[in-house]
């Protein structure tokens, strides 16, 4: 054989299995489904044989599928059209997460061109059907492969792992293949789905409403990337920072947590996830906590520091039962600006917040905190000595120190605002939205899977 058939040979089988790398990839580092090869990418190959262009807009196309087909995961999302919500979010975007994307898209071109450029050196010869077939005959003889197979407990994993699969027929299969949608899946947008008893932290308190038990001022907290640690010591420095004189420590635990901030707001709220990020109407918003609290007499405020159009709260927060809302535009006066999601400071609108319970009446207040979201900014701390006071405990540095000493800024500014003027009676309910998000796989096995911890503190 000479050179130039052998080049022709690995120019054919370049232009097959490169284009499915970036997939592998992110499936693997986002440990999300994904065949090890798409039947698409093989006859897009064999379709588009002497026709770069063909071959380039053809795999633009595929790379957006592929995308779109994890992001239906990573977001346990009922609609690829969900991806498009984000775009909107761009304007409030992280410059760092921005530069990163188009540092991607450079990248991604970059290996596209590679994958063209080889294309037309395989093509258009008998190589590219010969590599084809060789990988099916692999597909049948060796059906599965272990390699994108994850924990049971990983609702939106695959039960079993494919070596070859079509993105168009797992897609429309999904409700079979996902674990998720196998549990309950939800086909058209804005559609919910209950979660079992007791699997939310305002679920533990008992019937909210009834008897002499319920108190007259609540505070409930969802607190962003708050996840449990597998190191003990850890999860008490977390309880034993709300020990103090006037402060009891009345229940402590952990929930199953699934998806992203929006499955954990909608958890506690209303006992429900959404299978999607374009809320539009909430079901039974009537049974939602909120709203029941409203119906009994209750004063009703939401607290969140970003843009009221994120997750289009402003939208979905009076549907819920929220009568007084406070976004970024309300919450900047006196506050600071944090860098990380653009928004008001956790540490500056703690004050706020409390100030709310001190009002006469019943009173409820709901607060989705927002700068402990990944990427962790030491920026946005309310002091620069602030990991001083939980990083050496904790034997921590890099990001994991990052993420702590901003978990750990935002629960000492609501101490010190109780503390100041405290609320007596108020119960409060701390309650991690879903585990902190990490790049590094040794700081993501530092925390437990699908659990979040919780803290319900009463004031005396």
């Amino acid at each position: 054989m000479n050179v130039k058939v052998i080049k022709t040979a690995s120019a054919a089988m370049g232009a097959l299995l490169l284009p499915m790398l970036p997939g592998m990839a992110a499936a693997l580092a986002f440990q999300v489904y994904r065949p090890w090869f798409w039947a698409e990418f093989a006859l897009l190959a064999l379709a588009a044989r002497g026709r770069p262009l063909w071959f380039a807009a053809g795999l633009a196309l595929l790379w957006l599928a592929d995308f779109l087909f994890a992001f239906a995961q990573i977001n346990l999302s009922s609609d690829y059209g969900d991806a498009a919500e984000l775009l909107s979010f761009l304007p409030y975007a992280n410059t760092g997460w921005i530069l990163a994307g188009i540092v991607g898209l450079v990248a991604l071109a970059a290996w596209g061109w590679l994958c063209v450029w080889l294309h037309r050196m395989g093509s258009p010869g008998r190589f590219m059907l010969m590599w084809s077939l060789a990988i099916v005959g692999v597909a049948v003889v060796v059906p599965r492969f272990d390699g994108f197979d994850h924990a049971e407990d990983k609702l939106y994993g695959i039960r079993q792992a494919k070596l070859a699969g079509s993105w168009l027929l797992d897609s429309r299969l999904m409700r079979q293949s996902m674990a998720f949608y196998e549990e309950g899946y939800a086909p058209d947008v804005g559609m919910f789905r209950p979660i079992a008893p007791k699997q939310s932290a305002m679920s533990r308190l008992g019937e909210l409403g009834q008897g002499a038990a319920m108190p007259d001022k609540l505070l409930l907290i969802v607190v962003e990337s708050w996840g449990l640690a597998h190191g003990e010591a850890e999860n008490q420095f977390w309880r034993d920072l709300w020990r103090a004189p006037g402060l009891r420590q009345l229940d402590a635990g952990t929930v199953h947590s699934l998806g992203s901030t929006l499955q954990g707001e909608f958890r506690e709220l209303c006992g429900m996830l959404p299978q999607t990020l374009r809320i539009d109407d909430v079901p039974h918003a009537e049974d939602c906590l909120p709203s029941r609290l409203r119906a009994q007499g209750w004063q009703t405020q939401a607290f969140h520091g970003a843009s009221p159009r994120m997750y289009k709260r402003s939208s979905w927060y009076p549907q819920v039962g929220f009568e007084h809302l406070y976004f970024l535009p309300e919450l900047m006066v006196g506050g600071k600006l944090c860098a990380n999601v653009p928004g008001t400071c956790d540490h500056s609108i703690a004050e706020r917040v409390v100030q709310t319970l001190r009002e006469p009446g019943r009173q409820f207040s709901y607060w989705m905190t927002l700068n402990s979201h990944t990427p962790y900014k030491l920026a946005d701390l309310s002091s620069p000595d602030v990991p001083n006071h939980v990083c050496p405990v904790l034997q921590l540095a890099g990001a994991r120190c990052a993420h702590a000493a901003l978990l750990y800024d935002f629960m000492r500014s609501l101490k010190v605002a109780l503390l100041h003027k405290p609320v007596p009676g108020l119960r409060i309910v701390l309650v991690g939205d879903h585990e902190p998000k990490f790049f590094d796989a040794d700081s993501r096995d530092a925390f437990v899977e699908g659990q979040v911890p919780y803290l319900v503190i009463g004031v005396d």
